[in-house]
């Protein structure tokens, strides 16, 4: 029975981390004058979105105080004005209900005349750092969350960066990870365990981002969380 259990769980990963479909897009946070926004899509190409899926966006003071921000929605990219010099942002997207089926991927709840592979709820965390403060290298509080150990700002390409993964608030037990932040490479996962610390090779100079997945069993073979978090910033040399 052990065996056929272990089975079961290593085929629902091999699902989970094989599917073009369950982790779609990335999603992050980029900072322009005056305003962030959330966006969602591949380097190079950003794509529409329910505006209502975005649930928060959050700045946090240089002494790691949390001040939500108001959101204003757009399929572009929901964004909120920034009125005061925050270190580090966070956001949390809603990417509702999906159902995987014999006949491909459904974003929906209903299941009639369907046969479920697997189905479950999804959502994306993402935290943005614009100037590197101590608190950083603790947990913000999001639910799934990377956490630098050192200022990732002032590294260069190559350069290899400490991260933990932490799932309300511990250590994560097992998750997918990046190997780089290299934007056009950050989809190259590989399933880490333990605390960590685990390294990540810092890209080219210039936007940063970070991929983490994580999928917490819920009932049975197939019912899951999907949850996917990112970390954004930017280097200069």
């Amino acid at each position: 029975m052990k065996k056929i259990m272990v089975a079961a769980v290593l085929a629902i990963l091999l699902i989970i981390f094989h599917s073009p479909l369950v982790w779609p897009h990335d999603t992050w946070l980029e900072e322009s004058e005056g305003s962030v926004t959330v966006l969602v899509g591949h380097q190079g190409k950003i794509d529409p979105y329910e505006p209502q899926r975005v649930v928060e966006i959050v700045g946090y003071t240089s002494n790691g105080w949390p001040v939500p921000l108001e959101i204003e929605r757009a399929k572009e990219g929901c964004s909120a004005l920034v009125d005061e010099p925050f270190p580090a942002f966070t956001a949390i997207l809603d990417n509702k209900y999906w159902l995987q089926t014999t006949e491909g991927w459904k974003n929906q709840r209903g299941k009639e005349g369907l046969e479920i592979i697997i189905e479950g709820r999804s959502y994306k965390y993402t935290k943005h750092i614009s100037k590197w403060a101590d608190f950083l290298s603790k947990p913000l509080g999001q639910r799934f969350e990377l956490v630098p150990l050192k200022d990732p700002t002032g590294l260069k390409e190559g350069d290899r960066l400490p991260i933990k993964i932490y799932f309300e608030g511990r250590p994560a037990a097992k998750a997918g990870l990046s190997k780089s932040s290299n934007m056009k490479d950050t989809h190259e996962l590989e399933q880490v365990e333990g605390e960590g610390p685990f390294t990540i090779t810092i890209g080219p100079p210039g936007p940063q981002l970070v991929n983490a997945k994580y999928v917490l069993p819920v009932k049975g073979e197939k019912q899951v969380v999907w949850l996917a978090g990112s970390l954004t910033f930017s280097t200069a040399r």
